[in-house]
């Protein structure tokens, strides 16, 4: 069990502002008036990949998904409404088309309006700019790949709701677009449309960008998190913003970290899953808490290779390379029958506050969870997405509003 102060107290959900207009999808809940579903879950067989492409990594956004195939193109599917897909176009697609670009991307993120990517050095980005998330000192909507200014060399990206971070070739972060919780890190709440270095000092592995609030990684695995602290996902044990990072208590030290809605979770190097933040639909792996303000070990005892945080529910895949999902099913992202129905006044959604293995018997290598959809690849580098599929986000040729099991990503 994780330290216990201020894990019981709640405050009001905040209301949805802008760069959450995608993010908050799944219905609010309270665990702790969860009870289990008697129905047992009907048999469904998913659907094979079409197409030949073999994909080295995979982004699950909002209402858009992103990966790099092994050839070295760039693909996109789903909402395309403000240029997220990068095809020059602002027409959906529910199967992936090649992103419109002169170089070669060694790495894509799939944010809420927007995507980045890098390609070894460069960092572009694309698609809604209204706060400037594209970076490229502007707040112009780009439809095609745009450079993002500094000239920095990036050793990675993360697209978040309506803003990104990225790692410099000195190990500093800095983050460009939407400020009002003090999620860039710069030490206040105003918008930047370049990037703009996180304030501190701290050098960085790894950094994640959310919607409200940001995550690092520092050399020696301690996490330091900045921004919207309402649910306690910053994870100092407070429930107060900032603009400039703090330390995660616990002295845990982390490998990897991944940053939902509302929430954050964590792996060790023994393969751990920790989670703070808001429970009210069990993303946080526990039954016992509404929220955690400090890192709350998942349940179920298993160990994990890979982790993903989602809108309002986490993923991650085991030593024996299953896919496991836990937190918000309403639209079947958890890519498998729920075990509970979460409630809060009269209002009720399907979750699992424990990890439940995703149908279909895969073996997977990668995964990552969107708002409300997850995508995986299998060992064999074939995609496949499950979850809400208004836009085609899925990849398999339908805009069924969801798909509850892994389907195909399909591609001509």
């Amino acid at each position: 069990m994780s330290p216990s102060p201020g894990r019981l107290r709640r405050g009001p959900r905040p209301t949805p502002s802008y760069g959450a207009r995608v993010l908050v999808g799944a219905v609010a809940a309270w665990l702790g008036a969860c009870r289990d579903l008697s129905a047992p879950p009907s048999s469904v067989e998913p659907v094979p990949v079409a197409g030949n492409v073999r994909f080295v990594s995979v982004s699950a956004g909002a209402l858009h998904t992103c990966g790099v195939a092994a050839t070295g193109t760039t693909y996109c599917w789903g909402w395309n409404r403000d240029g997220e897909l990068g095809d020059g176009s602002r027409t959906d697609r529910s199967i992936p088309v090649a992103v419109a670009a002169q170089v070669t991307f060694s790495a894509v993120t799939a944010g809420g309006g927007h995507t980045c990517a890098v390609d070894g050095g460069g960092a572009y980005c694309w698609g809604l700019n209204l706060s400037g998330q594209v970076g490229d000192g502007s707040t112009t909507t780009r439809v095609t790949t745009t450079p993002v200014a500094g000239g920095f060399t990036f050793g990675a990206v993360a697209a978040g709701g309506a803003y990104t971070c990225g790692l410099v070739a000195d190990s500093s972060a800095r983050c460009w677009g939407f400020a009002a919780w003090g999620q860039l890190g710069g030490g206040s709440r105003a918008d930047a449309h370049t990037p703009t270095p996180v304030v501190g000092g701290l050098k960085f592995v790894a950094v994640v960008a959310g919607t409200q609030h940001s995550c690092g990684l520092t050399a020696d695995s301690a996490a330091f998190c900045w921004g919207k602290n309402d649910f306690g996902q910053l994870g100092d044990s407070t429930q107060g913003d900032t603009t400039a990072p703090v330390p995660v208590r616990g002295r845990l030290r982390f490998k990897a970290l991944t940053i939902g809605y509302w929430h954050t979770c964590a792996l060790t190097a023994a393969g751990e899953a920790y989670c703070w933040g808001d429970n009210s639909l069990g993303q946080l792996g526990d039954t016992l808490v509404l929220l955690s303000t400090v890192p709350d070990l998942v349940g179920g005892g298993e160990r994990f290779i890979a982790l993903s945080a989602g809108g309002s529910h986490s993923c991650g895949i085991g030593t024996d390379n299953v896919a496991r999902c836990w937190g918000a099913d309403a639209n079947g992202q958890l890519g498998g029958p729920a075990t509970h129905v979460c409630m809060i006044s009269a209002s009720q959604a399907p979750c699992s506050p424990w990890p439940q293995v995703v149908s279909g018997g895969y073996s997977f290598i990668a995964l990552s969870a969107g708002t409300q959809h997850t995508c995986a690849l299998t060992s064999d580098r074939r995609a496949y997405c499950w979850g809400l599929n208004s836009n085609g986000q899925l990849g398999n040729a339908t805009r069924v509003a969801a798909a509850p099991i892994p389907v195909g990503v399909r591609l001509w």
